[in-house]
């Protein structure tokens, strides 16, 4: 017998935040042990089977498909009294052995989940053709009757599965070497030897060496939320669950040879091979009319249709026909007819449905096909887009059509397509969160017990390029200051090398964005399943898994703006405007939607939002609808990077020249000024000058973007050989190609940018010509977000469109668009829940509106309104129209709620009565006061709407702040990592934490001025000291530091040079100025000093005096004054 091993039991990284095995790690270190196989073993799960099975392949070791289940005894009661579940090892000897094992941990998930996915012997004898079992670890059910002393018990459970499995069950010894392990290692053999069952040894590895061990400790704090130094927590006991060598399970299991041999003959008879050629399109209904014997009549017939509409210009009407025979001839020849009419299918319900759908989205915008059949709304031959961009004869390859769906109806589109082929042949795709360099830092501090600033002082050395944190690794031996603290002490070395382990682990399952597979047969036969936390069925593999096993997927994404759309449609529509009419007819070189684009007021307008992109649209000087197309091209990394983006807004605006090599290229790259912008441009270039078809040109831009050095010199003398053909010089040509190569890189599809153009064209057109529709509807869509509100408001200011506080008599749900203004939704204001808008909302609809205050409060629900809800209507000024003011309101509080449902509890009583609601409730006399201060209005509204409508807290110390030397928070946010900086800006929300780590306080604050909104961290001493002063709405001066990471800037509040850290404005001594242009007599000189005495206060005296060629600055030290107007005024008079 081969003196080898294979090791049976082993958990990866997916045996989430419990295993920390790698696959390349793992495969690199059997390699080296000489072993020819190994198996994977999952809890539960099999998230990590299919890239474990190509990862062994590729290194030549044959990967064994298992997995480590949960047993109960009946996976149906879900019961506390039922929740006791055992670990069972099962492997995958043939296809038909994965197909049911697939089936066992789906059905774990689906229908057996109880804090675990469980299955019961019934299910696993059911589906046991072409599995081993192995008895299993401590927990299994032979284990934990040997170790509770029943021998009998785990006797009779050994015998029910030898005789179910027959010589596919074998009994599990482990070298684990615990205490109890080496106990039940001895009675496991001795019931192996009753029963005649074959012993086989296992290891249950969790990490791949012993070194590993701490790490994996780490990991399991992790999972547990545990302190590494805490006594009573989850841990393994030993430091042996790794991936031994022979040699050291020989120690381990007591010499036992023939344990390790059986190993061999197991893995012998596990002999997987995933052989998967061919596509599994979901079933048309060939009765329906969507099926693949209509497919040509329902193209014709949309293409009548859409010329009758004025949408294909009747003297073109041939060159479509050609368009289409040649499309469908590739569609027809590939055998994916049926994926086009599926995709047009739940494309068609969504519409039908009132959901939104978006024009297009990525290549597929470039098949006329796809826009007869109403999947895209873009016309490719309109706009010079190529069908082989999209699907290439020349390369046999799944379609991949994106829909973007208004993020509101995604779901009831996921669900038909359900109802529609089976629940069991749709699932949603998994995808897996991995722990970066910075989260890996954070989590493994955290469960070192380091403290939040020592974490951070690690974290804010890590950089990020274009959206890419460094590793851990890369700023190690980058960045000199990371390597310096990394060194400093044996803490931060510990960390490090903690992390370095650690990095890049898969912490959580999740679900994909937009991934759903629809199949021709049941999922699970072939991909594991499980629930997702909205109970969705998902997939235990990613998309790439799903793809490579033959499955079809469908990106079924949620886009924002489509709801934004929808949304200000439907108030456009209320107005008697038809909308969709009026976008359908628009000139998409409207000339007023440019001059709004240039304008910069682009908050909500699809695609340029950014500051960048804001920046390059006005440089741009955009006027037609092809710039937006070019502009949503060029706006990435590398045209920014290398220069051609200002090159092309150079030559837009005739400030460079632009030539062309050849005549036959100012055809194919006119529109964009002589530049290579679209990938379809370089196959266009290699179709007319190289003779290349456009299957072959697509081949080219592929490998031109791939950079493979021997695929690049092939296609290049294809290239050659054609120009030659064509008789265009060898140099010219040699030109052409390398710039050709050099913008391939840059250069993007121009099928994707053409239709998400569109949107952008139309927010742009409803901005221009609805904005107060297109804002109420923008903001509805982010009313939970305070930092974009008040930009959105800010921006309504720069529109000339004012927005008003709530109205409990014209506010809705959402923002509501009124004339030339905008009022405040009643789900913005904090403490009113949905329940009590929608009461509101759904009465007011009833009687037309509310025309006191006590007809409000009697015809609210009592079980809904309550005192917390009816302050926050006070203070947001909601209760306004009723002309009481809000103090009087608020100090009246116990009073109104006495009256709150009144009228609904005599509505309730079903009794007739013969009096109004005037007469039956009778009004109490308040108890009137006069109205809060500016500051204490502004200091309320921030606190129920995160906003202050009435008054800027900043505007009431403004003459003040002209005296500061200060920074806006939009000035701070540009700065680098690390700088101090004095910031004045007004607190909208504070909430105070505490460590978990060492019980020290800290604050987090939110800060507004009148450009932009930050977070502000203050801790423990910090926070001591000025906490009586950190209120909502104060307008204050914080010092302290900037600190970013890729995607937000926060600042840190800490005293620097002796400087306050926080001041109240108000309090802040500014010094008064004299300035004196004469001597003073003695007279003048006492009254000075009698004003100074007659005006005690904090501010200190400069003099700055000149006269007579003479200057001077005189400090006044031990006198200071109240600089108030009266001593300013009297101060005028004593020095004039």
């Amino acid at each position: 017998m081969k003196k080898d091993f294979v090791h049976l039991h082993l958990h990866s990284q997916y045996s989430l935040l419990d295993g920390a095995i790698k696959f390349d790690e793992l495969f690199e270190e059997v390699a080296n042990q000489g072993m020819s196989a190994v198996a994977l073993t999952d809890h539960g799960n099999l998230f990590g089977a299919y890239d474990f099975y190509k990862l062994g392949k590729k290194n030549n070791i044959k990967p064994i498909i298992g997995c480590e289940v949960y047993i109960t005894k009946d996976r149906t009661k879900k019961t506390p009294e039922n929740n006791k579940t055992h670990h069972l090892t099962v492997l995958c000897m043939n296809l038909t052995g994965y197909e049911n094992l697939c089936s066992l941990v789906s059905r774990g998930h689906l229908e057996g989940f109880y804090r675990k996915p469980r299955i019961d012997r019934e299910l696993l004898f059911e589906k046991s053709e072409g599995l081993i079992v192995l008895s299993g670890c401590l927990n299994s059910e032979v284990c934990h009757n040997i170790l509770k002393g029943k021998k009998d018990e785990a006797l009779k459970i050994a015998s029910e599965y030898k005789n179910a499995l027959g010589d596919r069950y074998f009994i599990e010894i482990q070298g684990t070497l615990l205490k109890e392990q080496i106990r039940v290692n001895s009675t496991l053999r001795e019931i192996a030897k009753k029963l005649k069952i074959p012993v086989v040894a296992t290891n249950d590895c969790h990490y791949l060496t012993k070194e590993c061990f701490d790490s994996h400790d780490a990991l399991l704090c992790i999972q547990t939320n545990s302190l590494v130094k805490e006594e009573k927590r989850f841990r393994f006991s030993g430091n042996e669950f790794y991936l031994k060598s022979r040699d050291e399970m020989m120690v381990a299991i007591d010499n036992d040879e023939e344990s390790l041999e059986n190993s061999l003959l197991i893995a012998e008879r596990c002999n997987l091979e995933f052989n998967q050629n061919d596509y599994r399109l979901p079933k048309i209904d060939n009765d329906n009319i969507l099926s693949n014997d209509n497919f040509e009549s329902l193209i014709q017939e949309s293409l009548e249709i859409k010329a009758a509409e004025g949408l294909i210009p009747n003297n073109q009407v041939t060159d479509y026909k050609k368009r289409i025979q040649h499309e469908i001839n590739i569609i027809e020849n590939m055998g994916f007819e049926g994926y086009f009419l599926v995709v047009s299918d739940f494309i068609k319900y969504a519409k039908t449905s009132g959901i939104p759908v978006g024009p297009g989205r990525g290549s597929a915008a470039g098949s006329l096909i796809a826009y007869l059949l109403d999947i895209t709304e873009v016309d490719p031959i309109k706009h010079g887009l190529i069908f082989e961009r999209f699907l290439n004869p020349e390369r046999i390859s799944m379609p991949d059509i994106d829909i973007d769906f208004c993020g509101e109806g995604r779901d009831d589109v996921i669900k038909y397509v359900t109802q529609k082929y089976g629940q069991d042949k749709v699932a949603q795709i998994g995808t897996f969160g991995t722990m970066s360099s910075k989260a890996v830092i954070k989590d493994v501090g955290r469960v070192l017990g380091f403290n939040f600033a020592d974490v951070n002082k690690i974290t804010n050395l890590i950089p990020s390029f274009r959206g890419k944190v460094y590793s851990l690794d890369e700023c190690y031996k980058k960045i000199k200051e990371f390597k310096t603290l990394i060194n400093s002490t044996p803490q931060f070395s510990e960390l490090y090398k903690l992390g370095v382990k650690l990095e890049n682990s898969v912490r959580h399952s999740s679900t994909h964005a937009a991934g759903v597979v629809i199949s021709d047969e049941s999922l699970e036969k072939m991909i594991p399943l499980y629930k997702g936390s909205r109970g969705e069925t998902v997939t235990q593999f990613d998309m790439n898994a799903v793809e490579d096993l033959g499955f079809v997927k469908f990106d079924f994404l949620g886009l924002k703006t489509l709801t934004v759309i929808k949304k200000t449609k439907e108030f456009i529509n209320k107005k008697g405007t038809d909308i969709d009419g009026l976008l359908k007819k628009a000139d998409l070189n409207d000339k007023k939607v440019y001059e709004l684009l240039s304008s910069g007021l682009t908050r909500g307008i699809f695609q340029i939002e950014s500051s960048g992109m804001k920046d390059v649209l006005q440089n741009l000087k955009a006027d037609k609808f092809e710039d937006l197309v070019a502009l949503l091209a060029l706006y990435r990394p590398g045209p920014l990077d290398s220069g051609m983006v200002e090159d092309y807004i150079l030559r837009k605006n005739g400030k460079r020249d632009i030539k062309y090599p050849t005549p036959e290229l100012k055809d194919i790259l006119e529109e964009t000024h002589g530049l290579f912008v679209y990938q379809e441009q370089i196959m266009q270039t290699a179709s007319i000058l190289a003779n290349f078809s456009l299957g072959d040109a697509d081949l080219l831009r592929r490998a031109m973007g791939k950079k493979k050095a021997s695929e690049m010199l092939a296609q290049k003398q294809k290239f050659m050989d054609g120009a030659e053909k064509n008789k265009i010089s060898k140099k010219i040509a040699l030109d052409i190609f390398d710039t050709m190569e050099k913008f391939a890189e840059y250069s993007f599809n121009k099928s994707h940018s053409t239709a998400y153009a569109y949107i952008t064209f139309q927010t742009a057109f409803l901005k221009t010509y609805f904005p107060c529709e297109f804002m109420s509807s923008l903001m509805s869509s982010e009313i939970n977000l305070s930092e974009k509100i008040v930009s959105n408001i800010r921006e309504c200011k720069e529109m000339d469109i004012k927005v008003l506080p709530p109205n409990i008599n014209e506010s809705g749900s959402g923002f509501t668009p009124l004339k030339n203004s905008i009022r405040f939704g009643l789900n913005a204001i904090k403490n009113i829940g949905e329940n009590i808008v929608k009461n509101i909302i759904k009465i007011r609809a009833e009687i037309n509106q509310f025309s006191n205050l006590f007809e409000f409060l009697s015809l609210m629900d009592s079980r809904k309104m309550n005192k917390k809800s009816l302050e926050s209507l006070i203070m947001s000024g909601a209760l306004d129209c009723f002309n009481h003011t809000r103090s009087t309101l608020f100090v009246n509080l116990d009073l109104l709620l006495s009256f709150v449902g009144q009228r609904s509890k005599e509505d309730n009583t079903n009794q007739e009565t013969l009096f109004t609601l005037e007469e039956t409730i009778t009004e109490p006399n308040l108890i009137i006061q006069d109205e809060w201060s500016d500051f204490e209005i502004s200091k309320k509204e921030i606190e129920t709407l995160g906003y202050s409508i009435k008054l800027k807290p900043l505007d009431i110390v403004k003459d003040k702040l002209l005296k500061i030397n200060y920074q806006t928070i939009d000035e701070i946010k540009s700065h680098e990592n690390k700088k101090i900086v004095t910031v004045a800006a007004f607190i909208t929300s504070i909430e105070i934490k505490t460590s978990k780590r060492n019980s020290n306080k800290y604050g987090l604050i939110n800060l507004e001025d009148s450009t932009n909104i930050i977070e502000a961290i203050i801790f423990n001493q910090e926070l001591e000291k000025y906490e009586d002063i950190l209120q909502v709405g104060a307008p204050i001066l914080l010092t302290g530091s900037i600190e970013k990471d890729e995607e937000n800037s926060k600042l840190i509040i800490n005293s620097y040079n002796d400087v306050d850290s926080v001041r109240l404005i108000n309090d802040i001594s500014l010094p008064v100025t004299i300035n004196l242009e004469k001597n003073l007599n003695n007279e003048e000189t006492i009254k000075l000093k009698n004003l100074f005495n007659k005006f005690p206060g904090n501010s200190p005296i400069e003099i700055f005096y000149k006269y007579e060629g003479i200057k001077a600055n005189i400090s006044i030290n031990g006198i200071t004054v109240d600089n108030s107007e009266e001593f300013q005024e009297e101060l005028l008079k004593t020095i004039n």
